[in-house]
């Protein structure tokens, strides 16, 4: 059942409690205030130019600035390419308030009358994903790289259009202060490419900066800030905030880029655990979140300004988190929600939009993001040619606690004990062991049931895999089956969820807290590596699970070992989802004991074992790797009956 908000109330202390009743009642009292200053006349900011990107063209090799300008060029033709949903033809006047997959528009009303989710099968992050612009600074790049006007007459052109269609506080794309936020840093990105302007863009570029004014008044107004919960959003309105106040110079502008720095230098502390992992119970989220601090970092560098060590240290750790995690090819789990959120796009995007099948991409391949922090603070993955952009070289250190730091995955284990992710690698695999704890301490909503999941690859390449978000507010059903348990490679009781949750509208951002994860222990006999974990999810039930992960060293296999605690009869579910490229070739029942093998780049042999009957069989299932998109796949689904304690043992042996 979801929680209601008393439930949450009780976690707070008095004090947070008190803070936040004053907030509330002052709440719209500041929004108005703030919001009284929209109509100053004349505008009381003007555009001051920041050196985000460097000032000369970086020496990027050939291939990637063909990326860029064939991505502009799908702009300047009124195409616009979409990690998800694919190249959509929305022309050189788009409608940005229409969610295209549906076909579904929302009306130019003011925002108190505004209704953002509507659950009429469309999606409110579609148009909003789009008005986030992150397609001027990629025109921009490609006006840098060529000189050609069309790249920066699109830009300004579609800048225009944008700012006459949507009047602040008017529409869907001013619904969510996030979304200005990210939005109002694309314009800013955009305007340091093409800076600086001429005499007689002057008129345009009064236009522009009024917008940017608007939307730091706006996200200033609707800032999504609360003492009992701090999230993506929030943070996305304060680097946004800072990042405005860097671009514009008025008399209220130093004091805010001073306030706004140290806001952003705080919630590193806040949401990030001490082991680098963001506390939102989501890997996407966490890349997210990592690239709204490192572009924080980067206003930093541009003003000369030096970041509090503390803030470095900890952004260093985020790095070091998704270095271990990602496959060779810079690739990420997608652990719980992933939306492809981004503050800018990167070539890893613009290469799988381009070049790649929607079934294809992945919205975790982040190699180039990977390269950012290769530069600041070291780290063995990630191409560094958006990294040149900023200035950045391998032999760049942000501060001294980046230097003589090792080469990360040297170890054959890491452990990252507050977030719950443990890594082992042998010679051809690596098991990824997730025993992440609920988001936000209990009150996030991007949780997933995956407690206890692990992710398997060979050669660096998924074979077992998470299956993904699917959608948020499109399709109830949809977005309840990628978060339950049955979606992720762990094991279900008596068909009961390891977090409770409501299936309705209000539930699909809540999810109970029953389930909570012990650490994850580590230790060695014989030679043989264990990870052990559990988690309280069914207790209810009078079971709790516990899970141990063996690699046995030198042998291609690993033992994963299900303890179900408790007492009497009781059903049991175990399912592992087979990354795309992976096919079940045979199911073999023998009572007690399931074999199956998978076919793929290698073999790899299942055998599932339990007392009493079990059964096993193929079934197919989707996948979704990108927000919005939806593959085909399998799953191994076993299933039985047996009297508590139980052991499910399931052993995987790969060959050649």
């Amino acid at each position: 059942m979801r929680r209601s908000f008393t439930e949450v109330l009780r976690q707070e202390s008095p004090l947070s409690l008190a803070r936040e009743a004053v907030w509330r009642t002052r709440k719209s009292w500041h929004r108005n205030r703030v919001l009284s200053r929209l109509d100053e006349d004349p505008c009381p900011v003007k555009f001051r130019k920041v050196q985000y990107y460097v000032s000369e063209i970086p020496q990027i090799e050939v291939t990637s600035r063909a990326l860029i300008t064939a991505y502009a060029d799908e702009i300047c033709e009124g195409r616009f390419p979409f990690l998800g949903y694919g190249t959509q033809e929305l022309g050189h006047e788009p409608n940005w308030n229409v969610d295209f997959v549906s076909g579904l528009e929302w009306p130019q009303t003011p925002l108190k009358d505004h209704d953002g989710v509507r659950f009429d099968g469309s999606d409110i992050k579609v148009p909003c994903e789009l008005s986030r612009l992150q397609f001027l600074p990629i025109l921009g790049k490609a006006y840098v790289l060529t000189r050609e006007e069309r790249y920066r007459e699109s830009a300004k052109r579609l800048l225009s259009h944008w700012i006459d269609k949507n009047p602040v506080g008017t529409g869907v794309n001013w619904s969510i202060a996030m979304e200005a936020a990210l939005r109002a840093m694309s314009i800013c990105f955009l305007l340091s490419l093409i800076s600086p302007l001429r005499p007689d863009e002057e008129g345009w570029l009064e236009t522009v900066t009024r917008s940017l004014w608007h939307h730091f008044v706006y996200v200033e107004a609707h800032i999504e800030f609360s003492y009992l919960i701090s999230s993506n959003h929030y943070l996305s309105n304060v680097v946004g905030l800072y990042c405005l106040s860097q671009f514009l110079e008025g008399p209220s502008m130093v004091p805010k880029r001073r306030l706004y720095c140290r806001l952003v230098e705080a919630e590193i502390q806040r949401q990030v655990y001490e082991d680098g992992g963001d506390y939102e119970a989501s890997i996407g989220y966490h890349a997210l979140v990592t690239q709204m601090f490192t572009s924080a970092l980067l206003l930093m560098r541009a003003s000369k300004l030096a970041p509090d060590p503390s803030f470095l240290e900890r952004l260093r750790r985020m790095y070091r988190m998704m270095d271990k995690l990602a496959s060779p090819s810079g690739q990420l789990p997608n652990v719980g929600d992933c939306d492809d959120g981004r503050v800018e796009l990167l070539l890893d995007d613009l290469q799988q939009m381009l070049l790649l099948p929607v079934p294809e991409r992945n919205s975790l391949r982040i190699s180039n993001l990977l390269g950012v922090g290769k530069c600041l603070f070291g780290g063995r993955h990630g191409s560094t040619e958006d990294a040149k952009w900023y200035g950045l070289t391998e032999t760049n250190e942000a501060s001294s606690s980046a230097v003589n730091q090792p080469q990360v995955c040297r170890q054959r284990v890491a452990i990252f004990p507050q977030s719950g992710i443990a890594i082992a690698k042998t010679e051809h695999a690596e098991v990824l062991f997730f025993a992440v704890p609920n988001g936000i301490f209990g009150k996030g909503s991007h949780t997933h049931n995956d407690k206890l999941s692990f992710v398997l690859r060979l050669d660096g390449e998924e074979v077992l895999c998470d299956s993904g978000t699917g959608c948020y507010t499109r399709d109830l059903e949809l977005r309840n089956r990628f978060r339950a348990t049955a979606a992720h490679n762990s094991v279900m009781v008596d068909g009961e969820e390891q977090n409770t949750f409501d299936h309705g509208r209000t539930g699909l951002f809540w999810m109970g807290t029953e389930a909570e994860v012990a650490l994850v222990e580590q230790w060695s006999e014989d030679g043989e590596l264990f990870l052990r974990a559990s988690h309280s999810g069914y207790r209810r039930l009078g079971v709790i699970h516990a899970r141990t992960i063996r690699l046995p060293e030198g042998k291609p296999m690993t033992i994963v070992e299900d303890r179900l605690s408790g007492s009497g009869p009781h059903c049991f579910e175990i399912n592992f989802q087979l990354a795309p490229g992976w096919k079940v070739s045979q199911v073999e029942n023998l009572q007690s004991e399931i074999r199956s093998r998978v076919s793929g780049p290698r073999e790899l042999r299942i055998s599932f074992q339990s007392t009493g009957n079990v059964q096993g069989r193929q079934e197919e299932s989707l996948i979704s790797m990108s927000y919005g998109s939806l593959v085909q796949g399998s799953r191994l689904r076993f299933w039985g009956e047996s009297t508590f304690p139980a052991t499910l043992t399931t052993t995987l042996i790969w060959g050649a």
